[in-house]
């Protein structure tokens, strides 16, 4: 074997013991990241960049010279680094701001790929001691620390990075898919649920692991999926009716036959406006349910107040024309009764649910949207949370209950 390549496979061979016994240094120091480094697949080549990099298939890709000569603790921080980038879906999350990000970046340090990747080391970094001097982290951004990389990219429209801290490197290629999606979200749930039975990760990594095992679920989502659903049930109804000819008329002159119609579904909106609910919530759910009544097809519904008491029904096209009334106590069970004299096909109830039920099931379809979780709906009624920052409550986002 001639001096060049047996010094390409001294450093290969070099890179693969220094890479098992840094990963072995950064279990140490992470134990509830343990199954994440074991589960990184090595790729020892040439064309890597001097430090390590990691694609979104959980193949870290190695310089053989560099990894070779580099110090067991600095590569094993690298290890944990991009381990933290994968386990939080960086790359997934980096589409809105860098839909080409797997590239190399552009020259100019404000593009949106560089200020996503500085972002993105910001949340990871914020929970690593012992970081390289240049690399990026919120203090010496000089941000507040415990934000996601989300906020931080925002934050950096609004200062210059210091010019000599550098994000982590990319990959020049993507390596092969050696584990499926599936595998790669059952690993973080099995990482998240280690981390929370230990107790003992940063308050970052806390975080993260509650998100993982109990994702929180966009309200809106789940209100505009619910009304759908609720038109739907009533735009399947057909019924005979004589306001128009039916098309088989001319095989029979003699008779008026009825023909088939599908009536337009009729909304009413019950609004708990009791001294308790808010008008900013109020205001926030109500020109959400305006927007998906409109995509429905829905011209107009029905808004009925009610705090112990039913106020008149107002028919509106937007929910900037209801006029909120009320502020006494609460008990909607005369808003029901209202909202069933309506003939309503889907009853939407905005409430926080500290009110008295009705008995038994009203005839609508019923989505009740709650404010807050002090309190719940019956269970013949499909339920969503709702709250200010747009977000279900953490231990409640799981599932909607449907009846």
């Amino acid at each position: 074997m001639n001096d060049p390549a047996r010094r390409r496979a001294d450093a290969m061979n070099a890179a693969e013991e220094n890479f098992a016994g840094a990963r072995l240094w950064a279990a140490t120091r992470a134990p509830y990241l343990t199954s994440a480094l074991f589960a990184l697949t090595a790729l020892i080549h040439e064309d890597a960049p001097p430090r390590p990099s990691a694609d979104e298939h959980w193949n870290v890709h190695l310089n053989p010279e560099a990894t070779a000569a580099a110090p067991v603790p600095e590569l094993g921080w690298w290890l944990l680094h991009h381990v933290s980038h994968l386990l939080r879906d960086h790359h997934a999350r980096a589409r809105p701001y860098a839909p080409h990000v797997g590239e190399p970046p552009p020259d100019s340090a404000h593009t949106d790929v560089e200020r996503w990747v500085r972002a993105a080391d910001a949340e990871v970094n914020d929970d690593l001691d012992d970081a390289p001097a240049d690399a990026i982290s919120p203090e010496t951004l000089g941000l507040p620390d415990g934000l996601l990389a989300e906020r931080y990219a925002a934050l950096l429209d609004l200062i210059d990075p210091p010019p000599h801290l550098r994000p982590c490197a990319r990959p020049p290629f993507t390596g092969p898919a050696a584990t499926t999606e599936l595998e790669r979200e059952l690993l973080a749930r099995a990482v998240a649920a280690d981390i929370q039975a230990r107790g003992t990760a940063p308050g970052g990594w806390q975080r993260w692991a509650q998100s993982a095992l109990h994702p929180e679920v966009n309200w809106r989502a789940r209100l505009a999926r619910l009304v759908r659903r609720g038109l739907s049930r009533a735009a399947g109804r057909v019924d005979y009716s004589y306001s128009r000819p039916s098309r088989r008329s001319a095989a029979a002159p003699s008779i008026v036959l009825p023909a088939l119609i599908r009536p337009l579904p009729r909304v009413t909106v019950l609004v708990d406006t009791s001294g308790s609910i808010g008008r900013t919530a109020l205001d926030q759910a109500l020109s959400e349910l305006d927007g998906v009544l409109r995509a429905a097809g829905s011209r107009w519904a029905e808004v009925i107040c009610c705090d112990t008491r039913a106020y008149p029904a107002q028919r509106v096209r937007s929910a900037a024309h209801v006029e909120l009334v009320g502020g006494g106590g609460t008990d909607l069970r005369p808003g029901f009764t209202a909202a069933q004299a309506t003939g309503a096909d889907l009853l939407v109830v905005l409430t926080d649910g500290d009110t008295p039920w009705p008995d038994r099931r009203p005839r609508p379809y019923v989505v009740v949207c709650l404010f807050g979780d002090d309190h719940d709906a019956p269970g013949w009624a499909s339920t969503v949370r709702l709250f200010e920052d747009g977000h279900d409550a953490p231990d409640r986002a799981g599932t909607v209950r449907q009846p």
